[in-house]
């Protein structure tokens, strides 16, 4: 009988470390996992120009817009365009290579009718994943409520309580949590980054300098690959000279 019981406990202990074993290979190769929706763009030499001159009219176009409207007025920012914006950054607005740290790099972001997921290559030590954060958007009467929804390495999902911490971090060093920007106008103050699994309002008015104009965000519609926003000008408003 003794004999039978030291015999299930190895066979017990040995079942027990395969599982362990299992289950740590099935969370690695997670980790190590490239989704299919990361697909960061490569931009040649020979099309930097025109990714240039998009990033250029879509602006230029909606300060256009921004200065003629007298009304509310839809302007749709597309996954292509905004991936291509980013794989082109360095050549565009050198100081971009600050942007991410030495740990990231690949930048992409990808757009349905859920939410948005950006995405990024991190490595170190010899160790390589796709870092990304899922966020659900809301424009609302007192803010743009965002809510982080999934924070992810590869394929396995970051569990909220590593992640917490961290973004409580940067709210005391380089997030300015519960202060005004300068370019706001009207109430509310910017958000703790530690409030975002909950959803973190942040404020909806802002100056336009050229022209000088107020505006608010009044709507976000979210498309498969495009980002609509609703502008609305606002000039008896208009901020302080």
């Amino acid at each position: 009988m003794r004999k039978r019981r030291r015999r299930w406990w190895r066979w017990g202990t040995a079942a027990g470390v395969m599982l362990l074993l299992g289950a740590a290979l099935t969370a690695w190769l997670m980790f190590q996992h490239i989704p299919s929706w990361y697909q960061p763009m490569e931009i040649a030499r020979a099309d930097l120009q025109r990714v240039r001159d998009d990033f250029v009219a879509t602006f230029d176009g909606l300060t256009l817009a921004m200065a003629s409207a007298d009304r509310p007025f839809d302007y749709t920012f597309t996954q292509d365009q905004i991936n291509a914006w980013l794989a082109a950054r360095e050549e565009m607005w050198p100081l971009s290579r600050e942007w991410l740290g030495p740990l990231m790099s690949d930048p992409f972001v990808a757009i349905d009718r859920g939410g948005i997921r950006l995405g990024a290559t991190y490595r170190q030590d010899g160790v390589q994943t796709v870092a990304s954060a899922r966020v659900e958007l809301q424009a609302r009467a007192d803010g743009v409520a965002v809510r982080l929804t999934e924070v992810a390495g590869g394929s396995l999902r970051v569990p909220q309580t590593w992640i917490r911490p961290e973004l409580a971090k940067l709210d005391r060093t380089v997030w300015p949590a519960g202060e005004r920007s300068k370019h706001q106008v009207g109430p509310g103050r910017l958000p703790a980054l530690s409030e975002l699994f909950e959803g973190a309002v942040f404020p909806n008015a802002w100056r336009w300098n050229n022209p000088r104009r107020s505006f608010r965000i009044s709507n976000l519609k979210l498309q498969d690959g495009a980002l609509v926003v609703t502008f609305d000008p606002d000039p008896l408003h208009a901020p302080n000279r």
